[in-house]
């Protein structure tokens, strides 16, 4: 299969993974617990104590299958009400319930993803250097005042036609890979403004890494509000564009 081949078949799996059901596309809320709390279009009442959740008149939710209307609820089970999938995430000390409905507006909108031509130029050599142990980055998101302090993986530099550049890795809890996030010239102007994302396996070592940059997604914010997603440390903003990867989420022409 040729690099353009193999391209291809990445991309047609981003597009059906976004659309697909419990996909980015279909998230339409995200509901921080405080308090006693009601959710729009989900029944009961919602409350946490800051290590479990807790619901009640919860009539029509299932837990795995299983009908359950009120009762402390797990945080590994398959939550459904309906079509709708319910997950519970914790983000610190916070706890919320995330809502994914497979007939979301945004999916039917849906016409795919615009991108980049892919172009082997853009897989380059970078020089990876570890961080040290127990080194964080106090990190802002988008569509939240939230502050995290995410643990540095490390820093990867490079250079794109003699422009140097380095970009700080982070772990943000994706088992096994180093997260980028980073604006470049395109960012704003031909590419989603906020940011966007490079996932690659954890580096064992110092040394040359690749970096494939038409792999660059769009982040789950760009397909739904209700996502919060880290934003581009001060020095991951290149100063030229970077003309590949992902673009911005095509939607139908309205009629």
């Amino acid at each position: 299969m040729t690099f353009v081949d193999q391209w291809r078949t990445w991309h047609a799996e981003r597009e059906a993974a976004v659309s697909a059901p419990g996909g980015d596309l279909t998230l339409t809320g995200t509901h921080w617990l405080v308090g006693r709390t009601q959710i729009d279009g989900i029944p009961g009442i919602w409350s946490t104590d800051g290590t479990d959740v807790r619901v009640s008149g919860a009539e029509g939710l299932l837990v795995g299958g299983v009908p359950v209307t009120e009762g402390v609820l797990p945080l590994d089970q398959s939550l459904t009400v309906g079509d709708v999938e319910l997950k519970i995430i914790r983000r610190g000390a916070d706890l919320a319930v995330r809502t994914y409905d497979p007939h979301a507006p945004a999916v039917r909108r849906f016409a795919g993803i615009d991108a980049y031509v892919p172009d082997p130029a853009w897989v380059v050599t970078a020089e990876f250097t570890p961080a040290d142990a127990d080194q964080t980055l106090r990190t802002e998101h988008s569509h939240s005042d939230r502050l995290v302090d995410y643990p540095i993986v490390g820093t990867f530099t490079f250079t794109v036609d003699g422009q140097p550049a380095e970009l700080v890795a982070l772990y943000t809890g994706h088992e096994g890979e180093a997260h980028l996030t980073f604006r470049d010239a395109t960012s704003g102007r031909e590419s989603y403004g906020a940011a966007r994302f490079l996932f690659l396996p954890l580096p064992a070592a110092a040394g040359p890494v690749t970096l494939d940059f038409n792999r660059a997604t769009l982040p789950p914010c760009a397909f739904s509000d209700a996502f919060i997603c880290p934003l581009p440390p001060p020095g991951n903003v290149l100063p030229f564009a970077v003309r590949a990867g992902e673009k911005a989420v095509l939607d139908q022409p309205v009629r």
